[in-house]
């Protein structure tokens, strides 16, 4: 995530606004980068300033050492009362999504992101406003788990539909709050919106699945929540990260979601992050990417069989089995996305997932590539 730290001045409140470069005296909500105080201060509600440039003002100011500042024009930021900004929405990216909450009723042994105790939906109301929605094809909702707070998600989701009518709304989502069919019925109710469902299924075993999660009874509720989407008739994309718990499972994982989940609309075949949980839990979970190849490829060719569509998320090609290759997509997060320097010669690096950078640790096996990808069925 783009941020940095600076020294606060005139700060009691966080704030969020807009990031420019230049004083358009008719914009609101302006968080303003320059070297001097301007003329006029309409609309600016704090000041990003070099050391070099400091001056005197009644606004909030952040203090920064240098003029290297990783944000572009129409960000929009947030900035604490400690002085540290970081960016909520990126202008330039097509991976932005609405962080509603730390919080998560689950406890997946490999979750990447550190759990919290912040609750984000107004923040994320305040960022709506500041955002022109019509630069992006589809944007997300994510967590922690969105659904904790289901009028809080409901609000959101009104107000995205009242801004921007019939935009694409992906929630990533464990989907065990919609085994009450009130919460299906609420989100289900709302006009000129077009809402899908990531939700995660870990295996056909359901012990297997609720020790990955960290939850009894988890798999039951998920699988009932599924149901009562697809009762709603609400677009479903089924989501499995591999790990050393599951991977021996996919194949018959994929068969037990062609002969039960037949209403599912797409599959993703999931590699790790090693952060949060996935670091924590490194030696219980971790599992090289080319130990469980011909795992993922039978999986693969089983999707393919049942006309099921999938795809591979977040594994480079050098990785995967040649025929697996064509599944695969750049999937990482522009802020998480990065190559290791022996990717640098790739043939394929342009359309290559890359790997995470947030992770603490990467396959040995990564390798660069001599000659471009071609088709090659899956059978």
């Amino acid at each position: 995530m783009k941020e940095i730290k600076g020294n606060p001045h005139n700060l009691k409140d966080p704030i969020i606004g807009k990031f420019c470069t230049k004083n358009n005296i008719f914009a609101k909500d302006k968080i303003l980068f320059c070297t001097k105080k301007p003329l006029f201060s309409v609309g600016i509600k704090a000041f990003v300033v070099p050391t070099e440039g400091m001056f005197k003002t009644n606004l909030p100011v952040i203090e920064i050492k240098n003029n290297e500042i990783p944000f572009d024009d129409e960000d929009v930021l947030n900035i604490s009362i400690e002085g540290k900004i970081n960016v909520l929405w990126e202008v330039k990216s097509d991976n932005n999504a609405f962080y509603v909450t730390d919080i998560c009723n689950s406890k997946c042994i490999m979750c990447p992101q550190v759990e919290g105790s912040c609750v984000r939906y107004d923040e994320c109301l305040e960022t709506l406003k500041l955002v022109d929605l019509s630069k992006h094809v589809e944007i997300g909702i994510t967590g922690g788990e969105p659904t904790l707070n289901m009028n809080k998600l409901v609000e959101l989701l009104k107000s995205i539909a009242l801004k921007a009518p019939d935009k694409k709304v992906h929630i990533l989502t464990n989907g065990r709050n919609f085994s009450k069919i009130e919460n299906v019925e609420k989100i289900a109710k709302i006009k000129n919106i077009k809402v899908s469902f990531g939700i995660p299924l870990y295996s056909d075993i359901a012990e297997e699945h609720d020790y990955i999660v960290g939850v009894k009874g988890a798999f039951i509720e998920t699988i009932n929540g599924l149901y009562n989407l697809a009762k709603y008739r609400q677009e479903i994309e089924i989501r499995t990260v591999i790990l050393k718990q599951n991977y021996k499972q996919l194949k018959t994982l994929a068969e037990y979601i062609y002969r039960n989940l037949p209403f599912v609309s797409h599959v993703a075949l999931m590699g790790m992050e090693y952060h949060g949980n996935a670091e924590t839990n490194y030696d219980l979970v971790s599992i090289d990417p080319i130990e469980y190849k011909t795992e993922l490829y039978e999986a693969v060719r089983e999707y393919v069989r049942f006309n099921m569509i999938v795809d591979v998320y977040n594994l480079p090609f050098c990785l995967v089995h040649d025929k697996v290759q064509q599944f695969c997509r750049d999937s990482i997060s522009t802020w998480k996305k990065t190559f290791l320097p022996q990717c640098a010669n790739c043939a394929v690096k342009d359309i290559c997932s890359g790997v995470f950078e947030t992770s603490f640790t990467h396959s040995q096996n990564i390798q660069p590539i001599s000659k471009n990808i071609t088709d090659v069925q899956c059978n």
